[in-house]
């Protein structure tokens, strides 16, 4: 006789499959991560404040004579007012939902860890909340004139009164503009990029968090040979010194060029200087690294930068 067939065994629901092993309660979760979660808020909430609505606390002085358009000042502050190429709305999306998607991806696919995917969330909310706070108080302490602020401005070519400096011919934008005062408030908050700074900082990050699972830089084998005993030192060196593959540099060049575009496009559009998106940059690539070392142990050690830290 034929034995009969086991029965199949039941499904699982889709949530219980789609959880992951170390996946802890939600209560665990908001009472371990809740203040960095208010942290994050808070600072992109200010910055978002400060940027609207913070008076310009340095006053911007410029020369203003006849023939001003074709000269230095012209050439450097004339450009025409155009339309934003990627609006800040538009690039604070990218620069946080696309390094996203791409950390969920390779950990759902890969590691299938709650903990580290939530390092990896909160490390990116850690660079863009705080590199978007840091540009945004330097905006407006410190701004600069956009290469379209006489566009914006559109100055009384010969003012009725003297200025002030050599032959009194530098004045403030309240005294001599005549143009839109949203559209003259944002030509003086030219310096840093914020564009820059937040796109650096998301695809920065995402740069950093590739390198660590993908064993770019450094050694593939998260092992020295004192810590392995059977391991010789001449396998441990070539392992370590073993080449890694072109599609690894792509991979990890990939996110840095697209933050390169959205900080470029800026230059472009002439809503800032080159100097102004190198500034932002730079911000941007340090957030990135700061917060890459707080939520895992290490950020180029190979042997431990692929481990996130603890709670």
């Amino acid at each position: 006789m034929n034995k009969a067939s086991p029965p199949p065994l039941p499904k699982r629901p889709l949530r219980s499959r789609l959880r992951l092993p170390d996946q802890p309660t939600f209560r665990t979760f908001i009472r371990l991560c809740w203040i960095d979660i208010l942290t994050q808020l808070l600072c992109t909430g200010g910055a978002f404040l400060i940027y609207k609505f913070a008076p310009i606390f340095t006053p911007k002085h410029f020369p203003v004579f006849p023939g001003m358009e074709t000269s230095v000042v012209g050439l450097r502050f004339g450009k025409p007012y155009l339309k934003e190429y990627v609006s800040t709305l538009v690039s604070a999306i990218v620069s946080f939902v696309g390094p996203l998607v791409v950390l969920l991806g390779v950990n759902l696919g890969l590691m299938r860890s709650f903990w580290d995917g939530n390092s990896a969330i909160m490390g990116l909310g850690y660079a863009l909340s705080t590199a978007t706070l840091f540009q945004a108080i330097l905006k407006t302490f410190i701004g600069g004139l956009r290469p379209h602020f006489l566009a914006a401005c559109q100055p009384i070519i010969i003012p009725p009164f003297p200025g002030s400096g050599y032959q009194s011919i530098w004045h403030t934008p309240d005294s001599v503009c005549n143009g839109d005062e949203k559209q003259i408030r944002e030509a003086q908050m030219s310096f840093p990029s914020g564009h820059s700074s937040a796109a650096f900082a998301g695809f920065g990050f995402l740069a950093l968090y590739l390198n660590a699972k993908f064993k770019i830089l450094g050694n593939p084998n998260p092992h020295h040979a004192a810590s392995n005993p059977d391991r010789t030192k001449e396998k441990t060196e070539e392992k370590s010194s073993s080449q890694a593959s072109h599609w690894k540099l792509l991979l990890f060049v990939a996110p840095w060029l697209i933050a390169t575009t959205l900080a470029a496009s800026k230059v472009m559009d002439y809503w800032h200087h080159p100097t102004d998106c190198i500034a932002g940059g730079l911000i941007g690539i340090v957030m990135a690294h700061l917060a890459y070392g707080m939520v895992y142990r290490g950020v180029y050690d190979a042997r431990v930068n692929h481990v996130p830290r603890e709670y």
